[in-house]
């Protein structure tokens, strides 16, 4: 039968690409990244979102200031999200689980966008 295809690892001195430099990856999987990054730091979640795609397309860097490097539509988009995210409330007959899943999820967000808005400001 037929051998399986070897990659060639990555060399050990090129760093791995930033996920909203890679042009094989669409606009909005790099906006839903960077925002599942975001919303879920250490969070189970947030990993398997992130090993689901570099198994897609291959290892890359995200950071939350790669927000900034999205197309003006995207970006927008994304700080929208954000903003969102940061004000939404569950009721309180929702489960204690959920109500701090989400009150993790507005604190990430919130302390996000006070940490962009300043950068996108200076950018003009």
């Amino acid at each position: 039968m037929g051998r399986e295809k070897m990659h060639k690892p990555r060399k050990a001195d090129k760093p791995k690409p930033r996920i909203v430099d890679m042009p094989n990856v669409s606009v909005e999987t790099k906006k839903n990244v960077v925002l599942s990054h975001i919303m879920s730091t250490g969070d189970p979640m947030g990993q398997a979102v992130l090993q689901l795609t570099q198994r897609k397309y291959g290892d890359f860097t995200v950071e939350e200031r790669d927000v900034l490097d999205l197309p003006a539509d995207a970006r927008e988009a994304a700080l929208n999200d954000l903003a969102f995210y940061a004000s939404a409330q569950l009721p309180a007959e929702a489960p204690l689980g959920a109500q701090e899943a989400a009150a993790r999820t507005a604190a990430n967000c919130r302390q996000a966008l006070a940490r962009l808005i300043p950068l996108l400001q200076a950018d003009g």
